[in-house]
């Protein structure tokens, strides 16, 4: 089974970074503001929900904490706690357990967990275009993967057989790149040690623009490396029964409603986890702000731009199946999601 490059594997390894400060102090999330006319402040499906977030407190889960301080998830008579994770935290055990309800991760890890024995479903999709890219100096541009041949390419061990199963997939022998052993820190492509460098679109191309090192990035989604990110996901017995069930579409739609703000207003996104939810991680204010533009780019995307944030079409499921087993991970789109928590969160909208 091909290692997972998935978010969590690449960013472990970026400690010291400004705009992923280490850090994965558990922070019980609280709102400041409710809602002046709350839709279900009781009844069924109200009640505690533990929500495990796959990554620390920072913007990759700012429309999460917008939700919060805005009221959104208490407007649905959910009183939400958003734990925070990192690098040693995996998700998926908790949710089968059911000391969290629902949580944060790719769909390829996901699809793993579910091969060995996890009931779990995929029921939303934040970042609609894999964040993963190949990154090179603007003033030594490598613009398409045809143009990595015949060049040195860093990579972490950790992506390998994604890059090099991408590249195949382009008719491209892996033996006519130069792949150069790298960690997560970019300064071997700065150094020139490297042609191109397997980044984060969201990560290793900020921290060296606030260092003034400009770069050109292309994702590995443009040549058919279609793994959604940071992908809602519960067990199969929470959604079989209706009150937890009801409780997950209620979560859902809280957090269309906090991702809807947070894109809308990256900055105030940023300001609101840099002062609040992330404090004790003392980020920067500058490059959480760049980084929340960059996500942008890759949440309200695609498919997400016309039938809503978070949505999974039968399109985008076939093409994420279709990469997994191309990764030797087995799933079928039957096993491995669940569409309907969408649609009763939207209820035939587009926007929330």
């Amino acid at each position: 089974m091909p290692s997972s490059f998935s978010r969590r594997s690449f960013l472990s390894g970026v400690g010291g970074v400004s705009l992923l400060a280490a850090g994965t102090a558990v922070l019980s999330a609280c709102s400041s503001s409710t809602s002046s006319s709350p839709s279900a402040a009781a009844g069924a499906g109200s009640g505690p929900v533990n929500f495990q977030l796959g990554w620390i407190a920072n913007v990759e889960n700012m429309g999460l904490f917008m939700a919060d301080n805005a009221g959104y998830f208490k407007d649905e008579g959910l009183d939400v706690t958003l734990t925070p994770g990192g690098p040693s935290v995996v998700v998926e055990p908790l949710i089968v357990s059911g000391k969290a309800l629902v949580g944060l991760d790719s769909v390829d890890t996901i699809a793993k967990a579910r091969n060995e024995g996890a009931a779990l479903k995929i029921i939303a999709a934040t970042m609609q275009t894999n964040p993963t890219a190949i990154m090179s100096l603007a003033s030594k541009p490598v613009n398409t993967l045809q143009d990595l041949v015949g060049k040195r390419l860093g990579m972490q061990q950790s992506g390998a057989e994604i890059v090099n199963t991408v590249l195949k997939a382009n008719g491209i022998d892996p033996a006519d790149v130069t792949m150069v052993p790298v960690q997560f820190d970019p300064s071997p492509l700065v150094a020139g040690e490297c042609d191109a460098f397997v980044s984060l679109l969201v990560n290793q191309p900020i921290q060296l623009d606030l260092q003034g090192v400009k770069t050109t990035t292309f994702t590995l989604s443009e040549y058919g490396y279609n793994v959604w990110a940071d992908c809602l996901l519960a067990n199969d017995q929470a959604l079989a029964d209706k009150d937890k069930r009801e409780q997950i579409v209620k979560v859902v739609r809280a957090s269309v409603r906090g991702w809807q703000d947070a894109l809308a207003d990256t900055d105030a996104a940023a300001k609101l986890v840099v002062e609040k939810y992330g404090k004790s991680l003392n980020l920067d204010l500058a490059a959480q702000q760049k980084t929340a533009a960059a996500f942008r780019s890759v949440i309200e995307a695609g498919e997400a731009k016309t039938n809503g944030l978070l949505t999974m079409s039968a399109e985008g499921i076939a093409a994420n199946i279709t990469t997994i087993n191309s990764l030797g991970v087995k799933g079928t789109a039957e096993e491995l999601f669940d569409t309907t928590v969408l649609k009763d969160a939207y209820a035939g909208k587009t926007h929330i």
